[in-house]
């Protein structure tokens, strides 16, 4: 992947075209086991329909940020982009790092592509962006487990992604992307989901192959 302009351009650009910021509570990422059971249950559904499994701690990450950004799962937790752009601007606002750049992404991409489309933002754009925040950030990080997770974390950008599009599906029970998206998530980042979004819509798209460019 090519390497965008800086943190700070990318944070401040994707957040101007979300909303307009506002204060909000950082939520803290020491969480109970029964806090974040809810959101676990949901993504280890997810990961079974979509036949993609993340690795423990990859999961473990998703899990918190779900927590940390969003509360509780509800029935309307994933389709209340009020709630969640003043939650996530504000985040932004309280944080903005490379590893904040890389959530905004990945929870704006996964859990609300529609209006990411809508907006005008290919989601290619924020895979791109987000996996070299998290690239960018383990650079940065001061122990090697944080390194570790957060590399990892833009190795499986695209897996998230994939898991996120199918726990949408799961709660409203039809695409959450369009086909032209689609298309580009699967030519240029293999993306699983989005191949089998294109077959749902044309007869004449492969069933496998590998679609990364190099």
């Amino acid at each position: 992947m090519e390497h965008p302009e800086s943190t700070q351009a990318v944070l401040g650009a994707v957040a101007i075209r979300i909303m307009k910021t506002n204060e909000f509570p950082q939520q803290s990422m020491d969480l109970l086991v029964v806090e974040v059971a809810g959101w676990r249950a949901l993504l280890t559904t997810a990961q079974h329909r979509a036949h993609i499994f993340l690795p423990a701690g990859i999961e473990q990450y998703l899990v918190r940020l779900l927590y940390g950004t969003l509360g509780q799962p509800s029935a309307n937790s994933v389709t209340d982009t009020v709630s969640f752009f003043e939650r996530l601007a504000a985040r932004s606002a309280s944080s903005p790092t490379a590893a904040t750049v890389g959530d905004q992404c990945l929870l704006f991409a996964g859990l609300f592509p529609e209006y990411a489309i809508r907006k005008g933002i290919p989601l290619a754009y924020l895979v791109q962006v987000g996996a070299n925040a998290y690239r960018e950030q383990g650079a940065q990080a001061p122990d090697p487990t944080t390194r570790s997770i957060v590399v990892a974390m833009a190795d499986h950008f695209v897996p998230l992604l994939d898991v996120l599009h199918t726990l949408r599906e799961l709660q409203q029970e039809n695409s959450c992307i369009d086909p032209l998206n689609a298309h580009d998530l699967c030519i240029r980042f293999g993306s699983a989901h989005a191949r089998h979004v294109l077959q749902r819509v044309t007869s004449g798209f492969p069933a496998a192959a590998n679609f990364v460019r190099h």
